[in-house]
This record gives C-alpha cells, sequence and structure tokens, in this order.
C-alpha cells in the first residue's frame, strides 16, 4: 500500500519551492509546510509499523524523514535532467566609424505549418473509345 500518493507532483511542488541548491532538511521542512496532512500518514504509518511488530523483528519502513528522502532520491534518479531548449542565434554585423561590431540576436521562431491535405479524387477511367460507323 501506498502511503505518499501523486509523489512526483507533490515532490516536483516542493522542488519549484526550493532554491536550486538545497539540502534534504529543507526539503523536509518545505514538504511539511506544503503537504502536512501526507506528512501526518507517514508518521503515523511509521508508528504502526513500530506497534504492530512482534518482538524480534525488523520494521521495514524508514524513518518519515529518511522516507522522504528515498522517496526524492529515486524520484531524482529516474527523472530526466530538464535542458533548456535550444535557441538558434543569427550573427548580424552592423558597421560604425572604423568599428565592426557583432551582435547575437535571437531568430525569430516560427512555425512550421503541414503541408495541406490532398482531398481523395476519384479514379478517373478511361471509356473504350467506340469506333464511328461509316454509313
Amino acid at each position: 500500500m501506498a502511503i505518499l500518493h501523486r509523489k512526483e507532483e507533490k515532490i516536483q511542488v516542493v522542488l519549484g519551492r526550493l532554491p536550486k541548491k538545497y539540502t534534504h532538511e529543507e526539503f523536509v521542512e518545505m514538504f511539511i509546510k506544503l503537504y502536512s496532512k501526507e506528512w501526518g500518514k507517514i508518521k503515523s504509518a511509521y508508528i504502526k509499523q513500530n506497534q504492530d511488530k512482534e518482538p524480534g523483528t525488523v520494521v521495514n519502513m524508514p524513518k518519515p524523514d529518511l522516507y522522504l528522502k528515498q522517496v526524492l532520491e529515486s524520484y531524482l534518479s529516474t527523472k530526466p535532467v530538464p535542458q533548456e531548449p535550444i535557441k538558434e542565434e543569427i550573427a548580424t554585423k552592423t558597421t560604425t566609424k572604423n568599428k565592426a561590431e557583432t551582435k547575437l540576436e535571437p531568430a525569430k521562431e516560427t512555425k512550421i505549418k503541414a503541408a495541406p491535405k490532398k482531398k481523395p479524387t476519384e479514379e478517373k477511367v478511361a471509356k473504350p473509345k467506340v469506333a464511328k460507323k461509316e454509313k
């Protein structure tokens, strides 16, 4: 049974609120601020497993903060690294008195239209020519 539902969505929201360089503790603190109910569910599941265990058995679930760290690490390991879209640049030269300057300007974005669809045409069947009868 999953303890935390929609993990990826919640992790993305938390990461969106954190600076680019963050610590595990900052992640946990922000998660608790944004999703206090889910944090309570994680803690209660951990406590329940500890209470229900028989003496001598090991609890499978890690502590709540370690659980969040593992969820974050698994998300980061499976998530592809986002790359910024590549924009073409066009070099233009402008000359001023005795100086040549080169400016890089972003290329204009152009939309490529799809070729118009051809309408299906009925096949033209050649009619056999009939020779005219001579009288």
